[in-house]
């Protein structure tokens, strides 16, 4: 017989492999949205990738996953703790993103600056689901 406390081992296990699974899609999802052009599908992709992935490490550390705003202290907090500036500005590497695809869009800005935010964005979803179980599934890159 399974104690409620040993079942909800392996229902956590799931839930990270599915957070970790699914910033994954999104992130490869939002890279061939910008290898298309699509800027703004790209920037909301990247919005569900870093919530997922963020949601997935609050969840291990139990931490409560409930908001934007909850989710963003535990990751400055989790990167300040682990001195890790990626995931500490993972909402910022979001932004910087967001501003520079808006620059792109008015003409005021290169193509190349924002998959430049695309790539600091993606390390940090990389540094992120590193935060989780080894066996929740394999590594971004």
């Amino acid at each position: 017989m399974t104690t409620p406390r040993a079942a909800a081992i392996p229902a956590l296990a799931d839930r990270l492999a599915q957070h970790r699974s699914r910033s994954r899609r999104l992130l490869d999802a939002a890279q061939e949205s910008m290898r298309r052009g699509r800027w703004n599908e790209a920037e909301e992709l990247l919005w569900g990738s870093l919530m997922s992935a963020a949601r997935g490490v609050a969840q291990w550390h139990g931490e409560p996953a409930d908001d934007a705003a909850g989710l963003r202290a535990f990751l400055l907090r989790l990167g300040q703790q682990e001195q890790d500036r990626y995931i500490r500005d993972a909402f910022d590497h979001l932004a910087a993103f967001a501003d520079a695809a808006e620059r792109v869009r008015e003409r005021r800005s290169r193509v190349d600056y924002l998959f430049l935010a695309m790539d600091d964005l993606a390390e940090s979803l990389e540094r992120l689901t590193a935060h989780l179980p080894a066996g929740a599934d394999a590594p971004l890159r």
